[in-house]
Formats: structure tokens, sequence, C-alpha cells
């Protein structure tokens, strides 16, 4: 059942990347660090909601973004085509 849930994950991100908002947390650090604490956080957040809402995309992004924001992340519109953004 494990690996169900890590496929569902992994398809998330895809989605989740074509999106035309971007992430940014204030507090992640220089963009190297950035870019771990959102690739740590963007795959915690896809297991819980993946794994809360097996079944049902909508929940499992409104899911996905609320521990997102819990983690410090917030959504800002695309502007150069990069999911993640340091202040």
């Amino acid at each position: 059942m494990r690996p169900f849930f890590l496929t569902l994950c992994l398809m998330l991100i895809v989605v989740s990347a074509g999106c035309a908002k971007q992430w940014e947390n204030a507090d992640a650090g220089n963009k190297q660090q950035t870019a771990a604490k959102f690739e740590r956080d963007s795959v915690d957040c896809e297991v819980i909601s993946g794994e809360k809402y097996p079944l049902d995309k909508n929940k499992q992004l409104n899911a996905y973004d609320q521990c997102m924001n819990d983690k410090g992340w917030t959504k800002r519109q695309q502007d150069d085509g990069i999911m993640f953004n340091s202040k």
C-alpha cells in the first residue's frame, strides 16, 4: 500500500509543479537551503495529504497547501518558473 501513496505523491509533485504559483519561505535561508527545505517540506506534506485523502485529489491539494502554510511557506504568483523562492 505504501508504494501506491509514494506514486500518488510523485504525481502530485508533477501536478503542483505546473501550477501558476510558487512557494516562498522567508525563514528558509539562502537559495540552496531554501531548495533543500522546500524539498523536505513538500515531500512531507505530499505524504501526509496523500495518506489523509487517498482518493480525493482536491482534498489532497487543500491539505498539502495547509501543511505547507503550517511549515511557514506561502504562495505568490509565479514569474520566473521556479517552484520556490527566498526573499
